[in-house]
């Protein structure tokens, strides 16, 4: 690792990234709308997709880390990331093995995103190369937040994103309705709140410590000569609030909803996907540098954690029982989920840090699924009678009852559901099971006190297994009338949606029994 040229394999997933948004925008000044929406997608996919590629010469390394190299005779190292570290820029920016795997796990999201998109965005027409530039541009935005190594670097990197996801839920507005604008003015409104306190936040830390630099601030902690004073405390809390916002917890939650309803899906499922895998690692960035400063900046990120769940299950609560919209439930899920995440992380420990990032990549595989599987509901009953199988009239595809009686329709399709959503639930069987048993195992080592805040955990935990279990029994009502669905059952056949939902169930049951040496690689890289 002598020479910058030999450092530069880090950086071949951005510069694949920064190529694509280059070469799209030359194409929509070239072209414009001669080009189909569908060409458009293809060339964002194949962007994605190579930016995956320079990804190829780290598969190696993860293997040795998970203790599964043994398995390949020609095992080849590129990268010690056992001891790999460095900075650029000034050390504006650092490579890290965490960081790798998150900027793999963000593309590999966005690039998922884009093939399930098309046929929700080919209606955009001549604005699609504008979502095509302004989804690479998120992706990268997203990939540089687990580059930065202070907090103004970590600051440009959340507000590129943030502008990304206004623009990107602006654009499907309706000139009737002005959903989608209402839902994007909500987002940004909120996000500037959240900029003001964490520009305040940070201006103070500089202020106290004269530095905003991680591996500085790391140092001083480690030749304990780190200042106390009960204003850098609110600081530091200031900071690590306003960057809740960006996973949609307590107290800038209110967004997650507004701003996914308003969404299309190909925006909300980027939104809950590869914008808070970024925003999770900008979290745990915040918790090893802000985590020396003890006991109070923890205990007010407990609060704020154990709030989010209890909301996020009322969330999800509320929305079952009303039958509410599709997109309201998968936003309390996504805020009940994170809220799991957030409390980890909210203990400011190596190991609670580490079952977080478990317990989220879990969460993420199931995500994926109920979106992919969502989302195909919502394709099949666009285009047949919205007659309700129990009578009346619904939106097509948009309410939780257009998913009544399908199990007599697809046992299979209802069946590869279920076993995500009682993952969701954290039930034996599947990955999240072992994901929540971690997670709570490592809060417990922290002490008594944590038993305090898994209480109410636990109470979040069973609102929202009654919610889950009771999605999972309208899938198996028994309508009146099955013929609601076209006679070309889409989630019969093979596509896409249903082939990440089989890989996420088969995954899900596979981590069960064999996660150890996932969790092995993440013990040694966070």
């Amino acid at each position: 690792m002598g020479n910058a040229f030999e450092n530069l394999i880090y950086f071949i997933p951005d510069f694949i990234l920064i190529f694509g948004i280059i070469l799209l925008i030359f194409v929509n000044l070239q072209v414009g709308s001669k080009l189909s929406p569908k060409w458009y997608m293809v060339l964002m996919s194949l962007v994605l997709f190579s930016a995956l590629l320079g990804f190829l010469p780290f598969a190696g390394d993860f293997l040795k880390l998970s203790g599964l190299s043994h398995i390949f005779a020609n095992h080849i190292s590129f990268t010690p990331f056992e001891d790999y570290n460095i900075g650029f820029f000034n050390d504006a920016i650092r490579i890290k093995p965490l960081g790798v795997l998150f900027k793999f796990l963000i593309i590999s999201s966005g690039f998922l995103c884009v093939i399930l998109s098309y046929p929700f965005v080919k209606r955009l027409n001549q604005k699609i190369s504008n979502f095509t530039i302004l989804f690479l541009l998120g992706v990268f935005g997203s990939s540089m937040v687990v580059l930065a190594n202070d907090f103004l670097s970590l600051f440009i990197a959340c507000e590129i994103l943030s502008a990304c996801i206004f623009f990107l839920i602006a654009i499907f507005d309706d000139k009737k309705e002005k959903t989608a604008l209402e839902g994007a003015v909500k987002f940004l409104i909120l996000n500037e709140f959240a900029s003001v306190f964490y520009l305040i936040g940070i201006s103070y830390i500089y202020l106290n410590l004269g530095t905003i630099n991680f591996s500085d601030i790391n140092t001083m902690a480690l030749n304990k000569i780190l200042p106390s004073s009960p204003l850098l405390n609110v600081a530091e809390i200031l900071t690590f609030l306003a960057l809740t916002f960006k996973i949609g917890a307590y107290p800038f939650y209110i967004w997650v909803m507004d701003a996914f309803k308003a969404s299309n899906y190909a925006v909300g499922l980027f939104i809950s996907t590869t914008a808070q895998f970024a925003a999770a690692f900008a979290l745990t960035e915040a918790a090893f540098v802000l985590g020396y400063f003890g006991s109070i900046l923890s205990f007010a990120l407990v609060l704020s954690s154990v709030l989010t769940l209890l909301l996020g299950a009322l969330f999800i609560f509320r929305t079952v029982e009303k039958e509410g919209e599709i997109k309201d439930f998968l936003a309390a899920s996504s805020i009940l989920n994170m809220g799991y995440v957030f409390l980890g992380i909210a203990f400011l420990t190596k190991n609670s840090i580490t079952a977080s990032v478990f317990c989220l990549i879990i969460y993420m595989i199931s995500n994926f699924a109920l979106w992919a599987a969502f989302m195909l509901v919502v394709r099949n009953l666009r285009k047949t009678p919205v007659e309700s199988p129990y009578g009346g009239i619904i939106k097509p595809g948009e309410d939780i009852s257009s998913i009544k009686g399908m199990a007599y329709i697809s046992p299979f399709f209802v069946s590869l559901i279920t076993i995500c959503i009682i993952s969701l639930a954290g039930f034996p069987i599947t990955a999240g099971f072992v994901s929540r048993f971690y997670l709570f195992s490592e809060i417990l080592r922290s002490g008594v006190w944590a038993v305090y805040p898994l209480i109410f955990a636990a109470a979040a935990g069973v609102i929202a297994v009654y919610s889950y279990f009771k999605m999972i029994s309208y899938m198996f009502m028994k309508p009146k009338r099955l013929k609601i669905y076209k006679k070309k059952l889409l989630f019969n056949r093979l596509n896409v949606y249903t082939f990440i939902l089989s890989a996420a169930a088969v995954f899900l049951c596979v981590l069960f029994f064999f996660g150890a040496p996932f969790l092995r690689m993440l013990e040694k890289i966070v």
